[in-house]
């Protein structure tokens, strides 16, 4: 079926394109002024834009500022709804006083890229990034002379107040070069932030606490070394392994100052009447002083946490214990 000619004639009027009145002829004109987009003008910036106008923007941005501010209303609300379950005395999911909230053991100078202290005393540039790091953690304790902290050598800080921990209790460990020059290096051992714990009494104060007049009821952090030794496995590979020796670090060749934590500096809390405790807390130190530490070999300090809640298991074997590599080289080492 052919279509209909005076049909698409008009299609071709309305479009504003002249056409012959044969058919058959090719030739087509454009003809721009019997256009109905024309306006009479030469100027494209006039034309109106097909299906939209300033209404039709108008209408559409209304209808985004609208969704989006309901958008920023809805965000807000769920935000202030979260926030109002949350408590600024303690953690919302404390996990309370069970295995889950003993306290681990740190210490410093930790360098978090090499996980050992190596060093030789005779070259200070070999110890100076220790050096460096123990100035930077002690610089806090020695600016702690103003409110909000407070004497708790006698007993418990106040509500809203914390404790200051006097750096001089650190003995040899409390001044730099913190006894690296020596061959003598000190270690500043400390119980991480658990909230909400502190130290209790033994039932029966174990032998080792006993042997150095321990205090019941207070913690403490004993240290004890091993050794490397390196063995032949299958006449072909050799690897190290670490023993106890009594010429390597026993209990002899370790100071330790003070000799434990005072209960007083627990427990710790995350906000005390109105005072942001995360951020001004100071841990109570020990630091531990390595007297006579053999020279050119690997030794692997254990370190171990002392309380009467403290209590490894074997499902909880590494809590409240710490380990670092030790390397005190002599000579061109």
């Amino acid at each position: 079926m052919e279509p209909s000619r005076d049909g698409l004639q008009g299609f071709l009027k309305f479009a504003g394109i002249g056409a012959s009145t044969d058919m058959k002829s090719p030739a087509l004109e454009f003809s721009p002024a019997k256009s109905p987009l024309y306006n009479g003008t030469k100027s494209r910036r006039t034309l109106p834009l097909i299906g939209s106008g300033r209404y039709r923007f108008g209408e559409v941005g209304l209808f985004y500022l609208i969704f989006y501010s309901c958008l920023a209303c809805f965000f807000a609300i769920t935000l202030i709804v979260f926030y109002q379950t949350l408590s600024w005395e303690q953690p919302t999911y404390w996990a309370g006083k069970n295995y889950m909230n003993i306290p681990s053991v740190g210490f410093r100078p930790n360098i978090r890229t090499e996980g050992n202290i190596a060093f030789n005393p005779t070259q200070a540039k070999s110890y100076d990034k220790y050096i460096k790091m123990l100035d930077s953690y002690l610089a806090p304790y020695n600016n702690a002379t103003a409110d909000p902290y407070v004497d708790c050598t006698s007993g418990k800080a106040p509500k809203g107040k914390l404790c200051q921990f006097d750096i001089s209790q650190l003995g040899p460990c409390a001044t730099s070069p913190y006894g690296y020059d020596q061959g003598k290096p000190c270690i500043l051992l400390k119980f991480n932030r658990a909230f909400g714990w502190e130290p209790v009494a033994y039932n029966t104060v174990p032998d080792r606490l006993a042997a150095m007049n321990f205090t019941n009821g207070a913690g403490t952090v004993l240290c004890k070394g091993k050794v490397a030794f390196d063995v032949l496995l299958n006449d072909c590979c050799l690897f190290s392994q670490y023993a106890p020796d009594r010429n390597a670090l026993n209990g002899d060749d370790i100071s330790y100052y003070p000799r434990e934590f005072s209960p007083n500096y627990f427990p710790f809390v995350g906000h005390i009447g109105g005072i942001d405790a995360t951020s001004k807390y100071l841990s109570p130190l020990i630091a531990a002083q390595f007297n006579n530490v053999t020279t050119n070999r690997n030794i692997r300090v254990l370190c171990e946490a002392f309380s009467g809640n403290i209590q490894a298991s074997d499902r909880t074997e590494d809590i409240g214990r710490l380990q670092i590599d030790l390397r005190v080289s002599a000579g061109a080492n």
